[in-house]
């Protein structure tokens, strides 16, 4: 069957001029509008707004709807029900609800966020990698028919990374700063490792665009973890299976992943108490690595939340003395004490180290590591170098303390000796692919009018036109 050839590069005075960037994650939505200059990226970073992505049903049986949730103060039964499921946006209904409350009420959406007129508007869309046809139709049919906007582009959020300005984060502290106009440009190979809250995508790129065969998806993020640590406290400690809320907040505090597994379970077995095995010095000492795991004792006190005086977790130091032992334990059976609190030891990282080896839980799928191997396999091997020595990590994930140094390590034992591995996250990897986006569309004006369409397009030619027009963009 003879292929569509893509469309052809011209210049379109019928698209808007004002942009605007959604990245419509599983967890929060980054969105806001694209500058029309070229600023610093710091700059860039204000215009953009984190908003949660959910509906949230209290104890109290009132609704809470994205950033309404700041208002709850007792998390404990509450109900989440999120749009977006395993990476797919397959509940347009609360999804519909979120974006109508959060970008088009003008009572209710921030100054960042609110889009006065969709008509002369365009929408950057970031979707997922290898989304289903079916999906991206609804998608296309929502944002072109419900909310009408004047131009429409949807592209894979991972490729957007490509257009930041990477060239600090990959190149020595003494590499003399990039010339702007190649800061602009997307790098030519760029292995994405987007790892979020209910999957992981291994993302190859070249020269902004995505190769869609070595594309490669792990079953596991941040919403894994979350349930694998409310199941293991459940166990050991106190019954929170009904507080998802305060778990992650704990997740998001404590955990961080061990270069050393084996050092660091027998650092924390109670029946080692008089005796430790030395600890291996870290792999690479010029390397900025948060210490969380090599300190002598990684116990934390963990602190849960009353919903009157103690709205959040919080963690402190652990005190081993007997003393604080038994004002813990005192602390757990009187129901008038002013604080509950538990320890925490190796479920600070062998939470995380089912993204690594998901057979720790029973999953048949590969770790991280192997998938990475898997999608750098489809490459020619000069291809496959490149990509080593430029892999980024971004996504909620890419934040635990270790997580990128851990995956550094075990890339450079299973590939060449020869080949350089780099493995780098920007500086907020929650907003990377929404900082992509918005310097694609300020820095790459004729790229967008290339792929982008109008509504009178989207009109004339119908939902599976664009299907097979995005097909060849980003």
């Amino acid at each position: 069957m003879a292929r569509t050839n893509p469309p052809a590069s011209r210049g379109r005075s019928d698209l808007p001029r004002a942009a605007f960037v959604l990245d419509n994650g599983a967890y929060s939505i980054k969105a806001g509008f694209a500058p029309s200059d070229n600023i610093p990226d710091s700059e860039k970073l204000q215009l953009c707004d984190t908003i949660p992505n959910c509906i949230v049903r209290s104890r109290e049986r009132k609704t809470y709807v994205a950033s309404q949730i700041d208002e709850i103060t007792q998390w404990s039964d509450a109900a989440f029900r999120r749009p977006v499921e395993s990476g797919q946006l397959v509940n347009w209904e609360a999804q519909k609800e979120i974006w109508d409350y959060s970008l088009f009420d003008e009572r209710t959406a921030s100054s960042k966020t609110f889009i006065h007129d969709p008509a002369n508007t365009l929408l950057l869309y970031a979707e997922t990698p290898n989304a289903m046809p079916a999906l991206q139709k609804n998608a296309d049919e929502v944002i072109m028919e419900e909310w009408g906007f004047g131009g429409y582009l949807r592209a894979v959020g991972p490729s957007l990374n490509a257009y930041n300005d990477l060239h600090p984060v990959f190149e020595d502290a003494e590499a003399p700063k990039a010339q702007s106009s190649l800061a602009n440009l997307p790098m030519e190979c760029l292995l994405v490792i987007d790892s979020g809250y209910s999957y992981t995508t291994i993302t190859p790129c070249f020269q902004g665009k995505p190769i869609q065969r070595a594309i490669r998806r792990l079953g596991l993020g941040g919403k894994h973890l979350t349930n694998l640590l409310k199941e293991t406290i459940s166990i050991r400690h106190f019954d929170l299976h009904q507080d998802t809320k305060t778990v992650n907040d704990i997740k998001e505090d404590v955990t961080f992943v061990s270069r050393d597994l084996k050092a660091d379970l027998e650092k924390t077995w109670k029946g080692n108490k008089n005796w430790q095995r030395p600890v291996s010095p870290p792999i690479a000492d010029d390397m900025d690595i948060d210490q969380k795991g090599s300190t002598e004792d990684i116990r934390v006190d963990c602190v849960l939340p009353d919903g009157v005086t103690i709205t959040r977790a919080f963690t402190r130091p652990h005190d081993p003395s007997a003393a604080a032992a038994r004002k813990r334990k005192l602390a757990a059976t009187n129901p008038d004490s002013n604080e509950v609190v538990m320890t925490l030891g190796n479920e600070r990282f062998t939470t995380p180290e089912i993204v690594f080896s998901p057979s720790d839980i029973g999953s048949q799928q590969p770790g991280l590591t192997d998938c990475v191997i898997q999608s750098l396999s489809k490459l020619p091997p000069l291809v496959q170098a490149t990509m080593l020595a430029n892999t980024i990590v971004v996504g909620g994930n890419a934040r635990i303390p270790g997580f990128v140094e851990r995956l550094q390590d075990e890339l450079r034992a299973k590939v060449k000796s020869e080949w350089s591995v780099r493995v780098r996250n920007m500086e907020d990897p929650i907003l990377s692919t929404w900082l992509g986006g918005a310097r694609f569309t300020c820095n790459h004006r004729s790229v967008v009018e290339e792929y982008a369409v109008t509504k009178a397009e989207y009109q004339e030619h119908g939902s599976n036109w664009l299907l097979r027009r995005f097909a060849y963009s980003h």
